[in-house]
């Protein structure tokens, strides 16, 4: 290994030199002293590296990206010149070595590495790491990759009024000392790969409680500690229940020595596992009122987290492309523990519409990735792909092998790997010895293809239906198809095993069966695309509301959603479905998602000329349904959220909104609801100066600050879009205040503003991949590609360009090439809705 052709090399180690490195490197120990308490904006890391190698005289280098300014290596001094950029070169001899390396580095504010946060209203600083995908370096020397595990002791220096939080328990009291800092010093942690250890540190204050012998405790920052109080009964029964659940199900104690969930300013995502420790929003804190769909999203989320501790903690990664399973399990024993853990009941028929089609989505792109990428697809992430997709194929997988082999299989994958690292095989091959032989035909299908299949369904001259794949090349299905009545009552269900040549619809006694509408895969088991025939689609179009199984309804708004965003119907013939029977939904969350989906239809994927008209009829029938409205709560609530986002023209009332005064009795006018509003008056350029003055100083924490930011961006005028632009390419400003920034750039009705910005997000392509770490510039990549302009087709140029100079890495090709596909279906969906209608 030449360590002067691999100087500064950004990002992960490439995949031949990990391999090379984990046959070289066992029994790694880590001890990590970190001073928090050095003025300015670095702290200062000690590390004691111990590991045996395989063989002697040779190369191998340790990651780190602070500055080192001692490396000793069993026990001779190598010098600071041992390290090449975010690497550190070693000469080490076969058996037993010991490095020392003492260095500084600084905090962060992209979410990467030790983020730190001062709080703007009492001035302290609150610390939290990220470290997923490849940022455990940033902060400590080591072997940061999934399948070097090693145990970590770590000793903590901070100022004495803090609370330090890592994966174990303080071996003592704090040792505090007359100049106001102490030593927080923590057990040992079991095996971990860099990636999964935590810190946690600041003034935060803690509600603790115990199950059984397990500590549990609750963290925030004094602002919002009356917030913690407030929800910690409630966030308390979700994780005990929920823990006894997963315990139950899985067939194993949770496995860790205490549970902390510590609430964060600034976090870039909204939960994090860590074993022992998963670091949260700090916006899943309350502070006004919220409907029960926005508590049952908390509890989701907590419980996928939890199921991070069995599927990523007690059996970790063995590479960054297995992060599928543990994102698609947990995804997936949410859902099962949904109705078990928490008060929200059965979580199916938001499955198909939150996961499911969402994974469609984001499957029907092209250059897409397969759910179980190649090797060096290392900066992916959790997906669309790798979570709700895995999650939907997963679940498709237990019912073909029948739920308890699949549980049985996984619980036998947690026995036979406990402690150790795992990866897609393993699983393969605890399935096959659970449940069924010849799982690895069905993973190369499955896993290792990209795309979703389609299953249409075709009349027959003689009244019959055939059920048939489109694509001769398409994975092997065998679903369940209902036939329904004019009436949308269920007549018969039968299993077909479709072919691009079809499975024709018969009864037993091969005599013709008459259905007035088909509908494959009612029950939602299967991950395909749905293609109706012309008739069911009409029926269903006017009569989805009749259709009495949540997850059957489900279905079929996913079919009809898949239609739109396929341009095979027109957005407006959506909307008018929406508009028709969204008010039979007595779910808020569905309710609430099926709205949002008609005003997405109606401003991005209708054309520009029936765009007004349609919110126009969005925003008439919501409010219909608030003045019928008798009683408040989370549905008046939930109205009031969609009306927000429809409503043009009608300033009084979203001024009424934004200022706090209730339009309606019973609802509510909580904090949210009066940004929602004042987001939509800046939108459509309204003065909102005297608005963002009021809202802003009443809340303690950061959240309202990053609104406005979102409201100042959101502004129709080329001052507004200059200030965001320069803003979100800023060091002065965080990874979620950019975040918030690119939240209200891209504004569709604004395209004569944003049509400058195309050409400038392609020149500062390079600038952004070079100064970011790579998965935060893929996402900057992502979010800011000029979809909202009056220029699409020299967009798709350009994309094309671009794309074809091949001077970007390969992962922003792959973004733009997605992109581009993205604004291509947008412009086709348009194109469709601006069509006259035509029959059938």
């Amino acid at each position: 290994m030449n360590p002067a052709g691999s100087a500064g090399a950004p990002g992960h180690p490439a995949g031949h030199e990990a391999a090379a490195r984990s046959r070289l490197i066992s029994h790694v120990r880590y001890h990590v002293v970190l001073d928090l308490t050095r003025p300015g904006d670095e702290f200062r890391c000690g590390a004691t590296i111990r590991f045996r190698a395989g063989a002697g005289n040779t190369l191998t280098f340790l990651d780190y990206a602070g500055t080192a300014q001692l490396i000793e290596c069993n026990g001779s001094a190598v010098g600071t010149v041992a390290q090449h950029g975010a690497r550190i070169y070693l000469p080490v001899v076969v058996g037993e070595n010991v490095v020392r390396v003492v260095g500084t580095a600084p905090y962060r504010r992209d979410g990467a590495g030790l983020h730190r946060f001062r709080d703007p209203v009492d001035g302290q600083s609150y610390l939290h790491t990220r470290f997923a995908l490849f940022d455990a370096h940033r902060v400590y020397p080591c072997f940061d990759q999934p399948d070097l595990k090693a145990a970590l002791e770590l000793s903590v220096t901070v100022d004495d009024r803090w609370h330090v939080i890592t994966n174990t328990e303080p071996t003592s009291v704090p040792k505090r000392f007359s100049n106001g800092t102490a030593v927080w010093t923590f057990a040992r942690t079991p095996p971990l790969p860099p990636h999964l250890t935590v810190l946690v540190a600041g003034p935060f204050r803690r509600i603790t409680t115990t199950h059984g012998d397990l500590p549990l405790a609750l963290y925030a920052r004094e602002a919002l500690f009356d917030a913690l109080g407030n929800d910690a009964d409630e966030l308390f029964e979700v994780i005990t229940r929920g823990l006894d659940f997963s315990a139950d199900l899985l067939d194993r104690p949770y496995p860790f020595a205490k549970y902390d969930h510590v609430f964060s300013p600034e976090c870039a995502f909204s939960t994090a596992p860590h074993p022992g420790c998963v670091v949260c929003d700090e916006r899943f804190l309350f502070r006004s009122g919220v409907t029960r769909e926005t508590r049952r999203r908390r509890a989701e989320a907590l419980l996928s987290a939890m199921a991070h501790m069995w599927f990523g903690g007690l059996v970790t990664l063995r590479w960054w492309n297995g992060l599928w399973l543990h994102e698609g399990v947990a995804t997936l024993i949410a859902a099962l523990a949904q109705p078990e853990a928490t008060p929200f009941g059965e979580a199916w028929a938001l499955f198909e519409h939150e996961v499911c089609s969402v994974a469609r989505q984001a499957d029907r792109l092209p250059h897409n990735h397969p759910i179980t990428p190649g090797a060096g697809a290392a900066h992916l992430g959790a997906d669309p792909i790798m979570a709700k997709k895995a999650a939907a194929v997963l679940r498709q997988l237990a019912v073909r092998v029948g739920w308890e082999n699949f549980l049985a299989g996984l619980r036998r994958y947690l026995r036979d790997h406990a402690w150790s690292a795992a990866d897609t095989g393993d699983l393969i091959r605890v399935l096959e010895s659970a449940a069924a032989p010849g799982l690895t035909g069905w993973a190369a299908e499955w896993l290792r293809r990209p795309g979703v299949d389609t299953v249409e369904v075709h009349r027959l001259p003689t009244g019959g239906t055939v059920t048939h794949l489109s694509d001769p090349q398409a994975r092997r299905v065998r679903l369940r198809v209902g036939c329904y009545s004019e009436a949308l009552r269920l007549q018969h269900r039968r299993w077909v095993n479709p072919d691009h040549q079809g499975a024709r619809e018969n009864d037993g006694d091969g005599t013709r069966q008459v259905c007035d509408v088909v509908l494959p895969n009612d029950d939602g088991h299967v991950y395909v695309k749905i293609r109706l025939d012309p008739a069911s689609r009409r029926t269903v179009m006017s009569r989805i509301s009749a259709l009495s199984d949540p997850v059957t309804r489900a279905v079929a708004w996913g079919t009809l959603w898949d239609s739109v965003l396929d341009a095979r119907i027109p957005a407006r013939a959506f909307v008018a479905v929406v508009l028709d029977h969204a008010p039979a939904e007595e779910d808020v969350g569905v309710l609430g998602l099926l709205w949002q989906r008609a005003i997405t239809a109606a401003r991005v994927f209708g054309a520009r000329s029936n765009r007004a008209a349609s919110l126009r009829r969005i925003a008439r029938r919501i409010r219909e349904e608030l003045d019928a409205s008798s009683a408040g709560g989370d549905r008046l609530l939930t109205l009031a959220h969609a009306l927000t986002s429809s409503i043009s023209g009608e300033d009084a009332l979203l001024h009424d909104i934004a200022w706090g005064r209730r339009p309606w009795p019973g609802l509510e006018v909580d904090r949210d609801l009066r940004w929602r509003a004042l987001l939509h008056l800046a939108v459509q350029g309204k003065p909102v100066d005297e608005l963002l003055a009021a809202l802003l100083p009443a809340e303690p924490g950061d959240d309202d600050r990053r609104r406005a930011l979102t409201v100042e961006a959101a502004r129709p005028d080329s001052r507004a879009k200059s200030q965001a632009w320069h803003r979100m390419f800023s060091d002065a400003y965080s990874l979620v205040e950019r975040q918030a920034v690119m939240a209200g750039f891209h504004r569709h009705g604004q395209e004569h503003v944003l049509t400058p910005y195309a050409e400038r997000y392609f020149l500062a392509l390079d600038h952004v991949w070079h100064s970011m770490s790579p998965e935060n510039a893929l996402a900057m990549v992502r979010t800011l590609y000029p979809l909202v302009t009056d220029a699409e087709q020299e967009v798709l140029a350009r994309t094309d360009e671009t794309v074809a100079q091949r001077a970007l890495p390969a992962e922003v090709l792959r973004v733009l090439r997605r992109k581009r596909a993205e604004l291509a279906f947008m412009l086709a969906a348009r194109a469709c809705d601006a069509a006259r209608p035509r029959s059938g």
